[in-house]
């Protein structure tokens, strides 16, 4: 008895102290979740070329907002540039482009982008557009209202995004800026490299409770 009696405070001391430093971590983790989303929008909203992806780079100014007409198999056709800068050196960067297509899923990266892969039915081929996450858009960016309004029409419509990517199937108007991606091996990606990044319209036609 004067054993059990000896180790019992021992044992309950131990337990206290285990379970306040899993509370500190737990703390310690949310806290530094919360500073990663409220830290102002720069590299970390999307690498070197964030400015493009938000609109607000330098270059702006010398897009095409009024939508030009295309498809998917039309910008799967051209050629990119040789070397993607920061820079709009090409006129597909220089225009908001305007097409029809299926989505055919869903996912938000750890950015929070939502990321849609398009496909156009009649050639089979897909294509990526990106909606920016709004904390990453600055007062410079273009048409700021417009991609928020974007945004916000596919998410009041759609089941909420996940992580995971999502079939979906609807078919949309989508309008976007073009943008050429250094990587073309993400899933749904053009050979070419060539997305609508940031998407400035997006209207449903047929799906998620729209017909």
């Amino acid at each position: 008895m004067l054993y059990l009696r000896s180790r019992r405070p021992t044992l309950i001391g131990f337990t206290l102290l285990s379970l306040a430093l899993v509370a500190a971590t737990a703390t310690h983790a949310h806290a530094a979740s919360r500073r990663s989303h409220a830290q102002a929008p720069g590299a970390w909203c999307g690498g070197v070329l964030w400015r493009q992806e938000t609109f607000s780079d330098p270059g702006r100014f010398k897009v095409k907002v009024n939508p030009m007409t295309t498809s998917i198999p039309d910008i799967a056709a051209l050629a990119p540039p040789r070397r993607i800068t920061p820079t709009r050196s090409t006129a597909f960067q220089r225009q908001v482009w305007h097409l029809r297509a299926v989505v055919d899923r869903y996912r938000i990266a750890s950015n929070g982008e939502i990321v849609l892969i398009l496909f156009n039915i009649d050639s089979g081929r897909y294509m990526n557009a990106y909606m920016p996450n709004p904390s990453c858009l600055t007062p410079k960016t273009r048409q700021r209202g417009a991609i928020l309004a974007a945004r916000k029409e596919f998410m009041s419509h759609c089941p909420a995004v996940t992580v995971p990517w999502q079939l979906l199937g609807i078919t949309a108007d989508i309008s976007g800026v073009g943008f050429w991606n250094p990587a073309h091996n993400t899933r749904g990606a053009l050979p070419n490299g060539a997305e609508l990044r940031p998407i400035t319209n997006f209207a449903i036609d047929f799906g998620c409770g729209v017909s």
